[in-house]
């Protein structure tokens, strides 16, 4: 008798548990996250994407071309005269989003008389934008060079997870009982396994941790710590780089989801600020959506799902909007 009790008491959570996922995967009320590593080759301490492959990031397929740049499927081909090379990372990339739907792919469809190549990488920096440059002089007749910052961009070899370890009692201070979990082996392994996998758990994650302050919390605490004089290094080597090709270069400025939860009494963010008076000495032409994303509504809309930073389809589509506004096709 008890042992019926358990199976169907079993049946009953199993049932549960697979109507949630279908629910929440349904209604989108939470998303996946992770990526297969066969995208990504590594060597020497710097990884890139992996000519012609293909896999799932964020849950939706990517496919990656022999120039290293992601494309709509395998038999897409370039055949513009006109070249606009797109840098940045993970954001750029267009995680969780279809390729034809980010501002990428949004921008070729629209303006196809331009080969617009997204050479961003997830994951990657300065550092690996800065070692990327050789790579990219395989491209001609470039008549644009658009450089995508995400605030995490500034941290090179100080990953997020290196400077999460060295700042305990300040983000303990910050984020509370919350840190503390997070920190534990035991619920990050759990993070790794499952974020992939789980509507549920994403669901569950977002609601009670929300990653986005989290990852904000580290970020700020670097900027008020640290000068990032190694940006305007690298964008001198950029505005080089588009010089010699005669191309225009230009840079945007994306905010933390964070961020635009209170834009009225988040004047200075201190973050932007920092990074225009490196953008300065180097006099490249930028312009900075912080403002842009908050006069919407609900900016979290424009967010991946309980995300501190990747765009929804939303916001792919509303960044397409602010950058015709800045560059002229």
């Amino acid at each position: 008798m008890i042992k019926k009790i358990i199976f169907f008491n079993l049946i009953i959570i199993i049932f549960f548990i697979l109507a949630g996922e279908v629910i929440l995967r349904t209604f989108k009320l939470s998303q996946l996250m992770g990526s297969d590593s066969n995208i990504l080759t590594f060597k020497d301490g710097i990884h890139s994407l992996t000519p012609n492959s293909s896999g799932l990031v964020f849950s939706k397929k990517v496919y990656i071309d022999e120039n290293q740049t992601r494309v709509p499927s395998f038999k897409f081909k370039y055949d513009k005269d006109k070249n606009i090379i797109i840098i940045g990372d993970s954001v750029t990339f267009g995680n969780g989003v279809k390729e034809e739907n980010t501002f990428v792919g949004l921008l070729r469809k629209k303006y196809d008389s331009y080969n617009f190549y997204n050479t961003a990488v997830p994951g990657h920096d300065l550092l690996h934008h800065e070692e990327n440059l050789d790579s990219l002089s395989k491209f001609s007749k470039v008549e644009k060079v658009i450089y995508v910052f995400t605030l995490n961009d500034v941290l090179r070899d100080k990953t997020i997870v290196h400077w999460n370890n060295r700042n305990q009692e300040k983000l303990l201070e910050e984020l509370g009982f919350v840190q503390k979990i997070i920190r534990n082996k035991f619920f990050r392994d759990i993070n790794f396994y499952l974020r992939n996998k789980s509507y549920i758990f994403m669901f569950l994650k977002g609601i009670l941790t929300d990653p986005s302050k989290r990852w904000y919390a580290n970020i700020d605490i670097f900027y008020k710590e640290n000068e990032i004089d190694h940006l305007a290094v690298f964008l001198k080597k950029l505005k080089k780089f588009s010089k010699e090709r005669d191309a225009e270069l230009y840079m945007i400025i994306l905010p933390y989801e964070f961020q635009t939860r209170d834009c009225k009494n988040n004047i200075e963010h201190l973050p932007q600020q920092k990074v225009k008076k490196e953008i300065s000495k180097v006099k490249v032409n930028f312009v900075d959506f912080y403002e842009e994303f908050c006069k919407f509504k609900n900016p979290k809309k424009l967010f991946y799902k309980y995300d501190p930073m990747h765009l929804s389809k939303s916001g792919h589509k509303n960044v397409l909007k602010m950058i015709e506004r800045e560059i002229p096709f």
